[in-house]
């Protein structure tokens, strides 16, 4: 047990079984999965990307956008994946329907730009048109068409739908009408998180990174926290990654993040130097009360203010367990998407497959936060807007993000991204014997053993594990 865990432990009271999200602390056992290496081709096979495809990203739940962002009838958004292009759109009745973006007449993609609000959708080729609620509108000149001479089959040429479904005050969306249900899919871990009530939360920034390498390596990246000391030496100025709490639900896991402390690998833990004095206490106003005078034990104050005031705040202290309090909780729901977030904000990640080359992928960053009640949404005209920084250019993190994330916290998205092109090309080589995984990466090794799962069959969006599948025991 780690110092952080044990200051924790003494001081504070994890409120056990009174709230959705079960504790980290006292720790629960996972069961083990081996010790196997990893083998490199799986990054790198065009057969191993291609029956990704078929088994996992065409029978999942896919994170799209928030519900928000379709105020209006005719309010739109097309979303990438893989090879497919989706458009989902507010009909005039009210309802977010989810279809492929394509033109049923020649196969041109039929929206072609990424979000506004239309009542009719034409195909800039040749001026055919779909309603907002997918329907076929009109075909031009049908008379050129013996296949109509009896009329034009509406039913048959309407927009191919996709399964649209909404949790979290996000739109998610599955190809595979025969799934589960995406509450179903997300199990007792989506549960987990509506603690946090996110369906209120407010989207202020959406950026996206095209990475030069396989998207596993994306999630594997942010799965672990054993690379914070060699990789991110600023975080453990004002965080602890070492040695953390892991636990894995059924096909999903999660991990806890340690904030407002600081790391028992580094030597001095109690100066209040300017960085902890910033990303401790500076990125939003704390009351006097709630800072410490011994830097590693501000989270411990925090936690003790918040709960003395959890019944006169907007915020959902009282409905929280005291890790959640100041802490980050770490979920990713497979294969793709990551919260990480606490009672104020969060951000959530998304890693999307390239079309066709195994070594890209796209790492989508949102950042939502929590505002106060009667506060306005951020409309899409007002956010920052969304831009696909490419590998032709040299990103400048801060300034992708300027105003919506902390220039320290974008330096540790540049410092994760470093690594894509590097890893591809090492995994690549002949040298390679695969990667040997630590406990600290059990979340790695239980990934990579699902989408070995979903491809053999053994599992599927019908055929889910219960979400206590891998924890040993209970809490004690």
């Amino acid at each position: 047990m780690g110092k952080v865990e044990q200051e924790f432990l003494k001081r504070s009271n994890p409120r056990q079984g009174q709230f959705k999200a079960p504790p980290f602390l006292p720790r629960r056992k996972s069961r083990g999965l081996g010790l196997e290496r990893l083998d490199g081709e799986r990054y790198l096979s065009r057969e191993f990307m291609q029956a990704e495809w078929q088994q996992i990203w065409t029978k999942t739940w896919q994170l799209v956008t928030r519900v928000t962002d379709f105020d209006e009838p005719g309010a739109f958004h097309v979303h990438e994946l893989g090879k497919e292009s989706f458009l989902f759109v507010r009909g005039d009745d009210g309802q977010i329907r989810g279809f492929y973006n394509l033109c049923q007449h020649r196969g041109n993609r039929l929206c072609q730009v990424e979000n506004g609000v239309l009542e009719t959708f034409t195909c800039p080729f040749h001026g055919w048109q779909w309603n907002n609620d997918g329907s076929l509108k009109s075909v031009f000149a049908p008379e050129f068409f013996k296949q109509f001479a009896a009329g034009v089959p509406a039913d048959e040429l309407a927009l191919s739908p996709v399964r649209v479904e909404t949790w979290g005050g996000w739109l998610w969306f599955n190809m595979d009408h025969n799934s589960c249900t995406l509450r179903e899919y997300l199990g007792d871990i989506g549960t987990h998180l509506e603690t946090y009530e996110m369906d209120t939360w407010d989207l202020i920034d959406y950026q996206t990174f095209e990475w030069a390498g396989n998207w596993k390596h994306a999630v594997d990246a942010f799965n672990e926290s054993y690379h914070f000391y060699a990789l991110h030496p600023d975080m453990i100025q004002f965080g602890e990654g070492h040695d953390i709490p892991i636990e894995l639900w059924g096909i999903h896991s999660r991990m806890l993040n340690w904030n407002r402390t600081v790391s028992e690998l580094v030597a001095d833990r109690e100066t209040m130097t300017p960085l902890r004095t910033r990303m401790m206490t500076g990125r939003r106003a704390v009351p006097a009360g709630a800072k410490a005078d011994v830097a590693h034990d501000t989270h411990l104050m925090e936690i003790a203010y918040r709960r003395s005031i959890e019944n006169d705040t907007w915020l959902p202290y009282r409905h929280m367990n005291d890790e959640q309090l100041v802490h980050q909780y770490h979920y990713t729901f497979f294969p793709n998407s990551t919260f990480t977030q606490t009672p104020e904000g969060g951000a959530v990640f998304r890693y999307r497959p390239h079309a066709t080359d195994p070594g890209r992928c796209y790492y989508d960053f949102f950042i939502i936060v929590r505002k106060p009640p009667g506060t306005p949404t951020t409309s899409t005209e007002e956010r920052p807007p969304h831009k696909v920084h490419s590998l032709a250019e040299e990103v400048d993190y801060a300034a992708a993000f300027a105003g919506t994330f902390d220039p320290v916290l974008s330096n540790v998205l540049r410092q994760d991204g470093s690594n894509m092109a590097t890893m591809q090309a090492g995994v690549a080589s002949d040298a390679f014997k695969g990667m040997i995984l630590s406990e600290q990466e059990l979340r790695l090794r239980h990934f990579h053993k699902t989408i070995d799962d979903f491809i053999s069959g053994k599992v599927s969006t019908n055929k889910l594990l219960p979400s206590d599948h891998y924890l040993e025991d209970e809490r004690g």
